[in-house]
């Protein structure tokens, strides 16, 4: 356990989860491997951030953190996304907890110091880099269950729904009893919100997969009517 998460992440031990973030995001697209290929330094940097960082939310931080803080007590809340943590998908199933992709228990290996060649795709996803995270799945060869699951979630992101949906049907369809990936799949296929970051806790923006198809048909009629080509 890391005796000071919020020295590492540079912020102070009162600082709210928007704040903690904010600084979580900044550092991690400074220290990305993607970003320093071959420096051993980053890549330990970026382990120790990732590390800091869960701690915080979990809430696992000792009183005397920075002199002060919350005793103990996760700006995010109680940590425990089996028990309390907000849903991001906002039908009782959080993808970036419970079954932690980002490392934890579930179908990516029950170890947080276990690496793998989608670290960097979690990282991305973590942080709401869709893009990125995008970018280095294309160049991932063998695409598994858990390529498909991660690609599900990230074109969901960018508002890519139908890849999205084909995606996270291929991952179920490759690994039918896991629970996780039928549970994005549900969400997606009944127009659930996707959030950028793992909870609307965190602070960040929403997308509505409804609400982007609906604004979509209206820039189109608004097009007919105007008589212009869009």
């Amino acid at each position: 356990m890391i005796s000071d998460p919020y020295k590492v992440l540079g912020v102070s031990p009162t600082a709210s989860s928007e704040e903690i973030t904010k600084a979580y995001r900044q550092l991690a697209k400074k220290y990305h491997p993607d970003l320093n290929p071959g420096d051993a330094e980053a890549a330990r940097k970026m382990s120790e951030i990732n590390a800091a960082y869960e701690q915080i939310k979990s809430g696992n931080v000792s009183p005397n953190s920075s002199s002060g803080g919350y005793g103990g007590q996760s700006p995010y809340g109680n940590g425990n996304n089996s028990s309390g943590e907000e849903d991001p998908f906002g039908g009782g199933f959080n993808p970036f907890g419970g079954f932690d992709p980002f490392g934890g228990f579930g179908p990516f290996g029950n170890s947080r110091q276990q690496y793998s060649e989608f670290e960097p795709v979690k990282s991305y996803l973590r942080a709401g880099y869709y893009e990125e995270a995008l970018n280095v799945l294309a160049n991932i060869t063998g695409k598994s269950a858990e390529w498909y699951y991660y690609s599900a979630i990230a074109n969901a992101g960018i508002g890519n729904k139908i890849t999205a949906l084909t995606h996270a049907k291929t991952a179920v369809q490759m690994e039918p009893d896991n629970p996780e990936y039928q549970r994005v799949l549900d969400q997606i296929q009944n127009g659930g919100r996707v959030y950028q970051q793992q909870s609307q806790n965190f602070g960040m923006p929403v997308i509505n997969i409804s609400n982007l198809c609906i604004t979509c048909c209206f820039a189109q009629m608004c097009c007919i009517f105007c008589g212009r080509s869009c």
